[in-house]
């Protein structure tokens, strides 16, 4: 006769609430977001789901809400600039698309980043059973440790850089910006100066110095800015300032650091009656719809939202889960913002 260990017993919404000092009823309310509950609450709810493993019976649940395969999609905040960046908002229905595809539903969710509260939501995510996350991380750190303990697969999204032990994907940023930056040099600019973030160390900062470099042009001047309209409006009323005060050392061309940006650098070159391209020319970054509906349209460079969107929710999805960096080429787009015919798209 063989002995045999029984299998652990599956924990249960009774054990959770026992444990959570709270009812049944509250634990559901939790996890199911029917009702509202004390964000202290739901912390010692979702932390004791964490420390049991319980798992809601997952047929009940899909039967209770339509929907059993999810994927979700961490964003930033409202009071984030990025929140408002149409570039993402294009990213985000992209994305949709593509877990739609791979029959998903994609739950979107906001949050300040700061690591206790992703690790929150990561855990209110697996006791939903969400299967996966998708985090627009971009710039911001992660703890990824804590957030592989949860035991969901999930990828960072807009990542320049790669971090060990880190899915991630992104934009080649360098090379986009030594593209853009050297196409405004071969319309025959003597140096092209940058409108961006104050951070030396931002990857589309780097391209357009080594561009300059490489063409053996100074680089200059590098005016910082808000990733926002405001800023870019600010940014555009400054160049114009100091062109006035230093007429033959201006530069005739910038490379702004996103299309939202750059709009905001249009508006105040049209308030200040200097004209683009006529005056100074101007390229961006992103793709957005805003640069092809600006005017005049911005040359820009696209990211490639479709094929990064499309692997990222492969790779989340995929029984083989990699650690890989993995960085997207973009295309160059040409309007007359930087003196080309505008090629419509």
């Amino acid at each position: 006769m063989t002995d045999r260990t029984p299998a652990p017993r599956k924990a249960t919404r009774r054990d959770v609430a026992r444990l959570a000092g709270v009812s049944d009823a509250v634990v559901s309310y939790t996890l199911n977001g029917t009702a509202p509950v004390a964000a202290a609450t739901a912390e010692r709810v979702l932390a004791a789901v964490e420390q049991l493993g319980y798992r809601p019976n997952q047929a009940a649940r899909a039967l209770r809400s339509g929907s059993a395969d999810t994927l979700a999609f961490l964003v930033p905040s409202s009071s984030d600039p990025v929140f408002t960046n149409p570039f993402f908002g294009e990213y985000a229905s992209t994305l949709e698309a593509a877990a739609r595809d791979r029959g998903y539903a994609l739950y979107t969710t906001a949050t300040s980043f700061h690591p206790d509260e992703v690790l929150a939501r990561f855990r209110e995510f697996a006791a939903r059973q969400i299967d996966g996350v998708l985090v627009l991380a971009g710039d911001k750190p992660l703890d990824s440790t804590a957030l592989d303990r949860v035991g969901l697969p999930w990828i960072a999204l807009n990542v320049a850089t790669r971090e060990r032990g880190v899915a991630s994907l992104g934009t080649d940023l360098r090379a986009g910006a030594v593209a853009t930056t050297t196409h405004l040099l071969e319309h025959g600019h003597g140096s092209v100066g940058f409108v961006g973030q104050d951070d030396p160390s931002e990857p589309r900062y780097i391209g357009w110095l080594q561009a300059c470099a490489a063409a053996g042009v100074p680089a200059g001047p590098f005016v910082a800015a808000e990733v926002t309209r405001p800023g870019g409006r600010d940014a555009g009323h400054r160049i114009v300032d100091d062109r006035s005060a230093h007429p033959g050392r201006a530069p005739r061309a910038f490379f702004v650091a996103s299309d939202r940006t750059a709009v905001g650098v249009l508006r105040a070159f049209h308030e200040r009656g200097v004209r683009v391209p006529e005056d100074i020319a101007i390229a961006s970054f992103d793709g957005s719809s805003e640069a092809e509906y600006a005017w005049p349209g911005l040359t820009t460079f696209r990211q490639p939202v479709d094929e990064m969107a499309r692997s990222a929710v492969t790779r989340l999805l995929a029984t083989d889960r990699d650690h890989a960096h993995e960085l997207f080429p973009g295309e160059l787009v040409l309007r007359r913002s930087c003196g080309c015919p505008d090629a419509g798209r």
